[in-house]
């Protein structure tokens, strides 16, 4: 089969299924893993070659989430599969069907029973007392994660602010997370913009009188594990739950 992934989360999926052989083009932001690098590109996650996607001659062209506009003459043909989950069901869904396109059933099968097995050993491990977590995904302006991160804050022990489950990610103004006072903020920038220096963070206009921002309760996760809906959404889970676990030690 050949499959052309343009989203790294689908990429992610394939590999984890097994069929990266099958893989006979990637976007330039598909990097896990390794090997997912090595594989051709055809454009970014946004925009797309159509020239280039019709010479590969691919069985199906996988999309998630964004849908590139040069794709929409192939919007309803049988060699498109778009996904679009919302929450973690729709994440699990989306494996499936992945499994299903790609002839592997029952590997889509067994990564999903073994994602739903490692986010109830995380269910069982949430600290008693639940803390606010603040989780942004973008930076300017400020966008508070929705979609499946504040399920996953909820399923780890914490109670997400502001985002809502199975909604998409919305700006947050300064004077609603005064209102909110969240315990602990968590920070995982889409793109290239990891939050690998928070000063800026502390320098938004009224951040400082923030009581997590005082406390230095600020934390960097890799944007990755919580952005692609995909088998890593458990890594990013146990990031969050660390730092829920840490925050408890530290106070």
């Amino acid at each position: 089969m050949r499959i052309l992934s343009l989203s790294p989360s689908s990429t992610e999926i394939l590999y984890a299924l097994g069929a990266g052989d099958d893989i006979i083009g990637v976007t330039h932001v598909c990097d896990y893993p390794t090997e997912a690098q090595w594989k051709p590109q055809f454009g970014s996650w946004l925009h797309n070659q159509p020239e280039r996607l019709r010479a590969a001659e691919p069985d199906v062209i996988i999309t998630t989430t964004y849908f590139p506009k040069e794709l929409e003459s192939l919007k309803h043909s049988h060699t498109l599969l778009h996904l679009e989950p919302k929450g973690l069901a729709g994440v699990f869904e989306s494996i499936h069907n992945i499994g299903e396109v790609c002839g592997r059933t029952q590997a889509a099968r067994d990564l999903v029973d073994s994602m739903q097995r490692n986010f109830e050993q995380l269910r069982a491990a949430a600290p008693s007392q639940r803390l606010h977590v603040y989780c942004e995904e973008w930076p300017s302006p400020p966008m508070i994660a929705g979609n499946w991160v504040p399920e996953i804050v909820d399923l780890v022990g914490g109670k997400p602010v502001g985002g809502v489950h199975n909604q998409p990610s919305s700006p947050i103004h300064v004077d609603a997370l005064h209102e909110a006072d969240p315990d602990l903020m968590l920070f995982h920038w889409c793109s290239q913009n990891d939050p690998k220096e928070l000063g800026e963070v502390r320098a938004r206009a009224g951040w400082s009188e923030l009581r997590a921002v005082q406390t230095h309760a600020l934390v960097r996760i890799p944007n990755s594990l919580l952005n692609r809906p995909g088998p890593r959404l458990v890594e990013g889970a146990q990031h969050i739950q660390r730092a829920l676990l840490q925050y408890q030690r530290q106070r």
